[in-house]
C-alpha cells in the first residue's frame, strides 16, 4: 500500500514540488503482540509535505485531482495484491495544512521512514512541558468529544458500528503516548514505542485501568475484523474500551494541567 500510494502521488505531481514523503505510526513501528497493527482500524499513515505551503491546493486540492489518485492508489495495489486477506486502509496528511490548524510537534526521527525526498525534520523536544500542555489540552478535546458521542453512536447499529468505531480509532490511538508523556515518561521515548510496551508502561506507572482499557480497544478491534464486521459486540467492546481510554486519559490531563496551574501560583 505505501508502494502504490507512492507511485500514485509522484506520478501526478511534479516531483520538483515535493520536500518529502513520510510513513510514520502504527505500520512503521516494530510489531510486537497482535494490538501493535489491527488491520483497518491501524492507519498506514502517509505524510507528504510541500516546499510551497499552499502547493498542495493546486496538486491535489480539487476533486478531480484526489479523484484520480485515489483510482491510481487502487489500481497501483490490486496489481501487486490481487487477494489481498485486508486492505490496508492509509490516511494521507498534508504537513503543510496540519502545521497551519495546530500545534505541531514532529515525531521522533528515528520513527518515521522517508520514502521520498528530504530526510524527515529532527524534532526539538528541548521544552517538554510544553509540549506536555499542547497534549494536555488535546486529551481534554478528545474527553470533551465524548460528551457528543452517545447521540454519535444511538442510531449506529449492525453493519454502521463501523462508522462509530472509526471516529474513535484516531482519537485512542495517540491517547496512549499522550498519558505517558503526561505522566513523565520522556518525550522521545514515550512516541516512540508501540502499542505493546504503551501498554506495558502504561501499568508500570500504576495506570492499570487505563492500560487495560487500551488493550481492550485492539483486541476487541481484532475479533470485529476477524468477524468480517459481523461480530457486532465486539464492536461495541472496542468502542466501549475506547471510550473508558479517552475519558481517563483526559483525567490525567486535567491532573497535569492543575498541578501546572497550582504551581504558577505558588509564591
Amino acid at each position: 500500500m505505501v508502494e502504490s500510494f507512492v507511485e500514485a502521488l509522484l506520478g501526478e505531481i511534479p516531483s520538483g514540488g515535493i520536500q518529502g514523503i513520510y510513513l510514520k505510526g502504527s505500520g512503521q513501528k516494530e510489531w510486537d503482540s497482535p494490538i501493535d497493527y489491527v488491520p483497518e482500524i491501524s492507519d498506514v499513515d502517509l505524510h507528504i509535505q510541500f516546499h510551497e505551503d499552499d502547493a498542495w491546493r493546486g496538486r491535489i486540492g480539487t476533486f478531480a485531482q484526489a479523484m484520480k489518485i485515489q483510482q491510481a492508489v487502487e489500481r497501483a495495489y490490486l496489481s501487486r495484491i490481487e487477494e489481498p486477506l485486508h486492505t490496508p486502509r492509509p490516511q494521507l496528511i498534508v504537513v503543510n495544512k496540519m502545521v497551519q490548524e495546530i500545534e505541531y510537534i514532529p515525531s521522533p526521527r528515528e520513527t518515521v521512514r522517508a520514502l521520498y525526498g528530504e530526510e524527515y525534520p529532527l524534532a526539538d523536544y528541548s521544552d517538554p512541558d510544553a509540549i506536555r500542555r499542547v497534549e494536555c489540552n488535546r486529551l481534554l478535546a478528545e474527553g470533551g468529544y465524548l460528551a457528543d458521542y452517545p447521540l454519535h453512536i444511538i442510531d449506529r447499529f449492525g453493519p454502521y458500528i463501523w462508522e462509530a468505531l472509526r471516529t474513535l480509532a484516531w482519537r485512542v490511538s495517540p491517547a496512549g503516548p499522550r498519558a505517558l508523556h503526561v505522566l513523565g515518561v520522556d518525550t522521545a521515548l514515550a512516541w516512540s514505542l508501540n502499542r505493546t510496551r504503551i501498554v506495558a508502561m502504561l501499568a508500570e506507572l500504576g495506570e492499570q485501568d487505563l492500560a487495560g482499557h487500551y488493550l481492550e480497544f485492539y483486541k476487541a478491534g481484532w475479533r470485529y475484523f476477524l468477524s468480517h464486521y459481523e461480530d457486532y459486540d465486539a464492536g461495541r467492546d472496542a468502542m466501549t474500551a475506547g471510550v473508558e481510554a479517552l475519558g481517563r486519559s483526559a483525567e490525567i490531563a486535567r491532573w497535569w494541567l492543575a498541578g501546572r496551574d497550582m504551581a504558577s501560583r505558588s509564591p
